[in-house]
This record gives C-alpha cells, structure tokens and sequence, in this order.
C-alpha cells in the first residue's frame, strides 16, 4: 500500500469565537451597534477562553470592528502575545431601523412589517437592513477570500453569532433556511477546518474544549 490514496491538501483551521456577554444580549435586544460594550460577565466569559487558548498554537487572530468584539479579541491577543487584524467582512447582519429593540417593541408598533419578517425571516429584512440571506451571503464571499490570504494557518475568528451561523451552514452545505435552529452562545467556539476540496466542522458553539 505504497500508493497514496488521495493527495495531501494544505488546511487552514478556523476557530471562530463568539464575543462575551452583554447587556443587549440580555434584554433580547436586536443590535449590530458597534458601539455595544462587554459587560462584565462577557470579561470574565473571554478571559476563561483565553486561558484555554494559550497552548493552541493559533498564529493570527482576526475581528470584527465592533467595539464588544475588538474587547473580547484583545483580552485573547493579550494572552497569546499577538497583534489583532481587524476584518469588516466578520461584522453582524445589520438591523437597520430596528436596531436596539426588541421583537415585542416592534410586533406593537410595526405589526405589518413584523408579520412579513416572521413570513420569512431569512429572505426578509429590517427596514434599511440586512436580510439573513443578504448577510449569508456577505460571509460566504469574506470567507472565501480570508481563506485564500491566510492560507494553511491556524486562525482565531473573534466575531458574531450570525456570522458564524452562517459559515457553518456554507462548510456543512445546509440550507440557509436552517439558520435559526444553530444555537450559538456568547462566548462560544466553533472549529471549522478548510481545504480546497472541503470542509470539516469538528465542533460548534463549545465552551468546554478548544481543540
């Protein structure tokens, strides 16, 4: 069995980290706002992940611009002793004029337009907004050429739950239509690795185990 069975194919694996908690986060607040801080909870949620991260071996760590996930990226870079890469292309669906209420908010005062949205919350959108489907894909598109300019690297993406959403859904060849039904906590890692004929999700939304 000296002839090999398939040739070897360079990988690049992805740790994507959803960033801490925050006070949105808790009163079930739609919100992209980069201006939203961790809260205190979130800190202490990232410096336990960093502690786990710290014999990885990861070489670069990537982050959204929004100021929760700049924090929560460098509590990480700080641990491991690396420089952040800001990416715009990790940043969340855009709410648009929903931003920073609540879904009974606007049930009560735009029963039309919320009543559309829950006809089809993938392909429907927030006034002025991104649909998850306009998010998706953005992602797919980002990804692909974040794959291509850190090629064969362990990678760190600090980022949003929607974003990771949807890059599980790209590598397991989902229908976007199950976008919903993934669950991912703050503070949560999912672990995705890339080659050019494949990928492999080897865990999703962990916060027991890093590796």
């Amino acid at each position: 069995m000296a002839e090999q069975l398939h040739p070897e194919e360079t990988v690049t694996s992805v740790l994507f980290l959803r960033h801490g908690h925050t006070l949105q986060t808790e009163a079930g607040r739609l919100y992209s706002d980069p201006k939203a801080l961790l809260s205190e909870q979130g800190r202490t949620q990232i410096e336990a992940l960093a502690e786990l991260l710290e014999q990885e071996g990861y070489e670069k760590i990537l982050s959204s611009t929004a100021l929760r996930v700049q924090a929560s990226a460098e509590i990480i870079a700080k641990k491991l002793k690396q420089e952040i890469i800001l990416l715009p292309g990790l940043d969340e669906q855009s709410v648009g004029q929903w931003e920073g209420r609540s879904y009974l908010e606007i049930k009560k005062s735009d029963p039309e337009l919320y009543k559309a949205w829950c006809a089809d919350p993938i392909r429907n959108s927030a006034p002025d907004g991104e649909s998850i489907e306009d998010l998706y894909l953005r992602v797919v598109k980002d990804l692909k050429k974040m794959l291509l300019d850190y090629k064969g690297q362990k990678l760190i993406f600090v980022t949003h739950a929607g974003v990771i959403r949807s890059a599980i859904i790209e590598a397991l060849g989902m229908p976007i239509d199950n976008f919903w039904r993934l669950n991912i906590p703050t503070a949560s890692a999912s672990k995705i690795d890339y080659s050019h004929n494949f990928a492999c999700l080897h865990f999703m939304a962990n916060r027991a185990r890093l590796s």
